[in-house]
């Protein structure tokens, strides 16, 4: 799908408020709101919107201790190891990686004490990881998915 002029308007004001309303989006563009959701369901069904997610602050949640982790994978268990990867909760963001690490990840967690937990129970068990480094995160400077468009 070729995006045009408008239809990177429309990500753009999307990525800034995702909760913004068709009519408004219309309005600001100067589209009408039919013209909005036909090419946001277009987006969507061509992959170009994956869905409409919130920031949400885990040190307000109580959630205190941001880490990442570089891993260690064996080669002939990658793909097998970041789909159990993907299934823990903690994991709020898992990329595989070229370079030093296999995979990275972000974990978001109350305390050191679940950290430790979640590095004992969860990961060092697992057979296909061969290691894994441990950076903790001190302040959060900028934090969201929004893509330059």
């Amino acid at each position: 799908m070729n995006l045009d002029k408008i239809d990177l308007k429309i990500l753009r004001i999307l990525q800034e408020d995702g909760r913004k309303s068709y009519r408004e989006i219309g309005r600001e563009l100067k589209i009408s709101e039919g013209t909005v959701r036909a090419r946001i369901k277009k987006m969507k069904e061509n992959g170009i919107i994956n869905g409409f997610h919130i920031s949400v602050n885990p040190h307000k949640l109580g959630k205190d201790v941001i880490a990442i982790l570089g891993l260690y994978l064996k080669p002939s268990e990658v793909k097998k190891t970041l789909e159990i990867l993907k299934s823990y909760d903690e994991i709020t963001q898992l990329y595989q990686t070229t370079g030093e690490y296999d995979a990275v990840c972000v974990v978001v967690l109350e305390d050191m004490e679940e950290l430790g937990r979640f590095l004992s129970e969860k990961i060092y068990p697992l057979v296909n990881v061969n290691g894994c480094k441990v950076t903790l995160v001190l302040n959060i400077l900028k934090d969201g998915h929004k893509i330059p468009i």
